[in-house]
């Protein structure tokens, strides 16, 4: 079924992603509207709450001139600024959404740690991030192919989490296992308009305490249908703890700790960075963001992406097609190669002025051969993680990148592979 889904939502050459018919009358809000007798604590209430204001909270905001509307840019990267994924907070404290623009954390529930954790058959944390994701906010302009941007958002914001909990010492362990309608009736979300993505456990282990069931607050979305996407999305539940366990896969080792105020100062100087100059940019630094980027993922689920990277302006490597550890696959001439790049990316200027571009790709096929449906939620979801240590590293020294959606088979010609391409970052010196 998802591969039904990620073959009818590919673009074609000279084809859009978008829907060409939307109005600004209809732009959802990208952020929950609370009661005005919701009970909000601070963000220091919970390990969480400063977490998440470092790595998705918001880092500025500007009026758009066409509409007089205010756009606010979170820490991580959404395209088209419609932020599609929620953030929830379970502590003993009790169950929280996480207010991103009053910077506050909404109490709607007690204590369900111990009923969560056994949703996701796995121990009970110090607190845990549920990411919930809401097809209508991107769908506005991505239509069907708006449920594979959710996933990349939800990557490129745990990439921040991730990095930012090891930093503070909280050993992240991300979660893609959990029994679906379990998980989102906990959070009170209805599992169609929106729905659990991945749950993040933070700090120590304790002992499960009792299950507070109460509910101040229902948060419930609406919007219109997306058929193919919540066919996808059903086909690829898990519906008890035993089908959990027997599909989860525990990877060894741990999220790779930088320094704290680095990463933040990056996370709060990202943006989509379009205009590229065309000096090069060292070898040895190259190398260094993309042996961030293909650092484990402390999950439970083994890695399934391979990243590909084309070359234009790279010191010491000729222009050309390589692997993640920048051993050459294929010479191309630089003037094909950005031309052939910025096609791909929808036609497109910034992959093209690019030092280099980084595409994330997977066998899908092999992906659902070795696990089932719910595998191409996690193709897409380890393809935003990677995307968002790329884009964050790249701001770290001081590059500019940005994202990119593609035509899908051209794509794959340009790299000259059979594999599918997820999603795509350029990355270069600033115009």
């Amino acid at each position: 079924m998802t591969l039904e889904y990620h073959r009818a939502t590919n673009v074609v050459a000279g084809g859009t992603d978008e829907d060409e018919v939307r109005t600004v009358e209809t732009l959802p809000v990208p952020f929950k509207d609370y009661p005005a007798g919701a009970e909000r604590f601070p963000l220091e209430a919970s390990v969480a709450g400063p977490l998440l204001e470092a790595g998705a909270g918001i880092v500025r905001s500007r009026e758009a001139p066409s509409t007089g509307r205010t756009i606010y840019f979170r820490g991580y990267s959404s395209a088209g600024a419609l932020y599609p994924v929620e953030a929830y907070v379970a502590s003993a404290e009790g169950v929280f959404s996480f207010d991103a623009l009053g910077h506050a954390l909404v109490r709607h529930g007690g204590d369900v740690r111990g009923p969560l954790a056994q949703a996701a058959a796995t121990p009970v944390r110090e607190a845990f991030v549920i990411l919930t994701g809401i097809h209508a906010r991107t769908g506005w302009k991505y239509m069907e192919r708006g449920y594979r941007h959710i996933w990349w958002d939800a990557g490129t914001m745990l990439a921040n989490l991730l990095a930012l909990a090891s930093a503070d010492d909280l050993t992240p362990r991300l979660h893609t296992a959990f029994v679906d309608r379990e998980l989102n009736e906990l959070l009170g979300v209805d599992g169609r308009h929106e729905y659990a993505l991945a749950l993040l456990g933070l700090g120590s282990q304790v002992e499960a305490p009792p299950n507070d069931p109460s509910n101040s607050l229902l948060l419930s979305e609406n919007g219109p249908g997306y058929p193919l996407a919540e066919g996808a999305h059903a086909a690829s539940a898990l519906h008890d703890a035993d089908a959990v366990r027997a599909w989860r896969v525990d990877q060894p080792g741990s999220e790779p700790k930088l320094s704290r105020d680095v990463l933040l100062r990056a996370i709060r100087r990202r943006g989509s960075v379009r205009d590229f100059s065309p000096e090069p940019i060292p070898r040895d630094e190259v190398a260094e963001v993309l042996a961030w980027s293909e650092a484990p993922i402390p999950a439970d689920v083994p890695p399934v992406v391979r990243q590909w990277v084309t070359v234009n302006a790279v010191e010491g490597l000729e222009p050309g097609i390589y692997d993640a550890h920048l051993k050459l696959v294929r010479p191309v001439p630089e003037a094909e190669l950005r031309r052939g790049s910025g096609f791909a990316a929808m036609e497109q200027d910034h992959p093209r002025l690019a030092a280099f571009d980084v595409w994330q790709m997977a066998d899908l096929d092999a992906v659902g051969a070795r696990l089932g449906d719910r595998g191409y939620r996690w193709a897409q979801l380890e393809a935003g993680i990677r995307a968002g240590r790329l884009q964050i590293g790249a701001f770290m020294r001081g590059w500019g990148a940005a994202a990119s959606t593609f035509y899908d088979d051209e794509v794959s010609k340009l790299l000259g592979t059979e594999e599918s391409p997820l999603l795509m970052v350029a990355i270069g010196n600033r115009g």
